[in-house]
C-alpha cells in the first residue's frame, strides 16, 4: 500500500531512477511513483496536476545537475507556485556531490527537507518514513 500516497523522482540518470524505484518498492515507501528526466518536464507535469486539481506527491527526490532546467531552477519556479498546492510537499535533494556549500544552499529553500548523497538507500528511506507524519 505504501507509507506515502505518492512520491516523485526528478533526475536525468535513468539508472538512478530505476534503482530508486526498486528501492522505494522494497521498503513499501509509496503507492505511486512519478518520475521526470529533467526539471522542465517535472515542472510542466506537476503544474499539469495542479491544473487538473490532482494532489501533488508528498515527497520529491530532486537531482541538482540536469539538462534543460537544473534542480536549483526547478526549486525557484516550484516554490513560486500557490502555497496551498505545495505546502504539504517535502523535497529531498539527491546528489552525487558532497559539498557543504551545496548543502547550505539547499537549506535556504523552504520545501527542502534534507540533502541525500546518492544512491537512494533503504536506510535513507526508512529514516524519512520514521521522521515523517504518515500521509
Amino acid at each position: 500500500m505504501g507509507v506515502f500516497t505518492s512520491c516523485c523522482i526528478i533526475d536525468d540518470d535513468e539508472f538512478f531512477i530505476l534503482s530508486s524505484k526498486n528501492t522505494l518498492k522494497q521498503v513499501d515507501f509509496s503507492t505511486n511513483i512519478l518520475y521526470y528526466t529533467n526539471g522542465q518536464k517535472a515542472l510542466d507535469g506537476l503544474v499539469g496536476l495542479i491544473v487538473e486539481n490532482i494532489k501533488l506527491p508528498t515527497i520529491i527526490f530532486l537531482d541538482l545537475n540536469m539538462p534543460k532546467r537544473d534542480g536549483w531552477s526547478f526549486l525557484e519556479e516550484f516554490e513560486a507556485l500557490p502555497e496551498d498546492k505545495i505546502k504539504h510537499i517535502q523535497i529531498y535533494i539527491t546528489s552525487s556531490f558532497i559539498s557543504p556549500s551545496l548543502i547550505e544552499k539547499a537549506k535556504k529553500y523552504k520545501l527542502v527537507k534534507d540533502y541525500i548523497v546518492k544512491p537512494l538507500t533503504e536506510k535513507a528511506l526508512l529514516k524519512i518514513t520514521a521522521s515523517q507524519k504518515v500521509t
